[in-house]
């Protein structure tokens, strides 16, 4: 069976102690950097994902037009 732990670290120091260890318990290490942005090609799976995962009878206006008859932000009369 595997284990996978995801241990994010903000330095370098961090990362080099926590590797260190890892390798001297004798677990497999493999290492993945990131700056925390998505590529294009990431985006456009992810985006492909979600979509395609919505499944509903209404179309984009018609869910539009529900979504502004719910709201209640119409001219009131206030007396000041």
């Amino acid at each position: 069976m595997i284990h996978i732990l995801t241990i994010e670290t903000q330095n370098e120091s961090e990362f080099a102690q926590i590797k260190g260890f890892a390798e001297r318990l004798g677990a497999h290490v493999k290492e993945s950097h990131s700056d925390g942005s998505l590529s294009e090609a990431d985006e456009l799976a992810l985006l492909n994902r979600v979509a395609g995962s919505w499944i509903g009878d209404e179309t984009g206006d018609e869910l539009n037009a529900m979504i502004r008859q719910a709201r209640h932000d119409n001219p009131r009369d206030i007396e000041l």
